[in-house]
């Protein structure tokens, strides 16, 4: 009987480790109503796309975006009226001023993506760049980047210029300064280039258009590193749709469209595994972790090459 007992045992156990795969799915929540959110404008053509993704099961909810330079959109959300559910900037300060001002809802904020930086040219220029100190060559006539006192890619544009040894020789009117960083972009372009022969801009944002090359891809060392991340905000008017989205948000499924556009992970993604259509959880998950972190690491280094 012993011997019975611990068998019947072992058995439940692994079935309670493997989220019960004989069980019958249980029918998953859905969502409804608008969920603002105000994100990071190198966010604008991919966030869209997770949206669309996240409707399929939820069609009940749909989102209203403001796209802009994060500094500009949290001083919004500090002093304006607007109901934003979530915020989804670049660069940690934004959130850390969030959270000091006790404006997020806590346990939600989470760190979801990384980018790089990339020195971009119109794709007409011959003006060739083999390193951030040709930038201060006398041929380049202006360089655009977006402003530091609201555009986290000029806080990091300046930091590569300064650890680059070229800070003092890259100064306005030789420097140029964009609302944002798809400004900084427009103005780079072919179709609107007049003086302006270089920008710095996202590696992503780059890869967005055919009016601008990549001309060169500084070293990562050179700045700090670029993180997104997303919190809902204590002002929302639809918690539990804005909670749901923003979970979403740090899935496999987001992270797959995020990847094309050219982000990163800013942490392991996990990865569902399912078995007739149930989650497979407990011990085979756990003992899935090494691989799907190596293989996600895998995909973030081919996506950025």
């Amino acid at each position: 009987m012993k011997k019975r007992y611990k068998l019947a045992l072992a058995t439940a156990s692994i079935a309670l480790g493997f989220g019960g795969i004989q069980a019958k799915p249980a029918q998953a929540a859905t969502f409804s109503g608008e969920v603002d959110i105000y994100a990071a404008a190198s966010l604008t053509d991919a966030l869209p796309q997770v949206e669309q993704l996240y409707q399929r099961s939820n069609p009940g909810v749909f989102f209203t975006n403001t796209f802009g330079a994060s500094g500009t959109l949290v001083n919004t959300i500090l002093t304006g009226t607007n109901n934003i559910d979530i915020f989804f900037p670049v660069s940690e300060a934004p959130l850390d001023t969030l959270q000091s001002n006790n404006k997020l809802i806590a346990g939600t904020r989470q760190d979801l993506l990384t980018n790089t930086l990339a020195i971009i040219e119109p794709t007409n220029s011959t003006l060739p760049i083999s390193s951030v100190q040709d930038l201060a060559d006398s041929r380049f006539r202006q360089v655009v980047i977006g402003n530091p006192a609201f555009v986290p890619a000029g806080v990091f544009a300046q930091q590569l210029f300064t650890n680059s040894g070229i800070s003092q020789q890259l100064q306005p009117p030789k420097l140029v300064y964009g609302t944002d960083v798809r400004d900084v972009l427009n103005q780079v372009s072919s179709a609107t280039n007049d003086s302006i022969d270089a920008g710095v801009v996202y590696t992503t944002d780059a890869l967005t258009t055919n009016q601008v090359k990549i001309a060169y891809t500084p070293p990562t060392s050179a700045y700090n590193r670029i993180v997104y991340g997303s919190a809902v905000l204590q002002q929302s008017q639809n918690p539990d749709a804005s909670r749901d989205f923003n979970s979403f948000l740090g899935s496999s499924q987001a992270f797959s469209v995020f990847q094309k556009a050219g982000f990163s992970a800013a942490t392991p993604v996990p990865e569902p595994l399912t078995i007739g259509g149930s989650a497979v959880a407990g011990v085979f998950g756990i003992l899935m972790k090494r691989k799907i972190s190596a293989k996600i690491k895998a995909k973030s280094k081919v996506a950025l090459d």
